[in-house]
């Protein structure tokens, strides 16, 4: 008993005051942490009777700090528009189900599912690092374990795939511009599928980052906690890109991709003048890059819409809606 009040003791000797909280409820909690500490300091030189005594009276003032704290966090909410606002948008994680392990910068999780609805994803910032925390409904419902997905990192530019199985709503659409506030993040947009049971959306990068994906239950929720890639800024290397020219978001898109199916490293990205292209592979050499285009149109019966683009590896596809432009 004596070691779990020590515990409590130190728990709430760390506890943060934010600053929003008037003065009052501040030096309150002062006075709470003094007169516990006052206690402790009695009880290390009584008799084990005492002890005893002293115990009942230590798990009394448990609960009138648990009160104590409770009053002052109300008070502070109710009385500082500021402190309350910034409480609103803070999502609050479940039981951790697993850290994501990355291999060639892909990784997935979840339990397969039909009808869900990623019905919300929000930006949490502070100083070292950003975090996007998407949630898993079905039928307006909290849904307590995430549906099927895939997270993927590629490079040139920077990129991040996120693909959720057995979805049939994307009502989080919205809060792709939310992302975009984030210290690391360039752009974000969804993306056209073929399959009627499956969003996906883009996230691109300013620079290549470091990155930690965890899953959570009880509710479902993914959060992706990006950070600074040390060793990266700066670095521009010159690439060759198989692609197709710029399309529209359309079925024509989604049909090229179809084309090219099961080849490693296919995405969709977007170019910098808003329309959208199928990548098949990048090559660090013109004569790689065209020997596999010539390679896909023989195998896979691509046309004439692909080519060679040559780019820098951060920047963005060059809009390209016809060839000879």
């Amino acid at each position: 008993m004596d070691n779990r009040l020590e515990r409590l003791q130190q728990a709430y000797n760390d506890i943060e005051i934010p600053e929003e909280l008037s003065l009052a409820s501040r030096k309150g909690i002062e006075r709470g942490k003094q007169y516990k500490q006052e206690q402790s300091h009695q009880l290390d030189n009584q008799t084990k009777q005492v002890k005893r005594g002293t115990k009942m009276n230590g798990l009394k003032w448990t609960g009138s700090v648990a009160a104590a704290i409770l009053i002052s966090f109300t008070v502070g909410v109710n009385t500082v528009p500021a402190f309350a606002d910034s409480l609103h948008d803070v999502p609050v994680l479940g039981k951790l189900v697993s850290v994501l392990k990355f291999t060639d910068g892909s990784a997935g999780g979840g339990t397969i599912q039909d009808g869900v609805d990623v019905n919300f994803i929000s930006l949490k910032q502070d100083k070292k690092s950003d975090q996007m925390i998407l949630n898993f409904a079905n039928s307006d419902t909290t849904q307590d374990l995430a549906s099927s997905y895939n997270v993927k990192f590629t490079d040139n530019p920077s990129v991040m795939t996120v693909t959720v199985h057995g979805a049939r709503n994307f009502s989080a659409v919205k809060d792709l511009e939310t992302l975009k506030q984030s210290k690391y993040v360039q752009d974000a947009y969804p993306l056209i599928t073929l399959d009627d049971s499956a969003i996906r959306f883009n996230v691109t990068f300013k620079e290549p980052v470091a990155y930690e994906v965890k899953e959570y239950k009880d509710p479902a929720q993914v959060a992706i906690t990006l950070k600074d890639k040390k060793g990266d800024e700066g670095k521009q290397d010159t690439i060759y890109s198989v692609r197709t020219i710029s399309l529209l978001a359309d079925e024509g898109l989604a049909v090229n991709e179809e084309m090219v199916f099961g080849l490693k490293d296919v995405r969709i990205l977007k170019d910098n003048g808003d329309m959208y292209l199928v990548e098949a592979g990048y090559f660090d050499t013109e004569a790689k890059a065209t020997a596999f285009l010539k390679k896909i149109q023989k195998e896979k019966g691509v046309g004439e819409y692909w080519i060679v683009e040559k780019r820098t590896s951060q920047e963005a596809p060059k809009c390209i809606p016809q060839l000879g432009v």
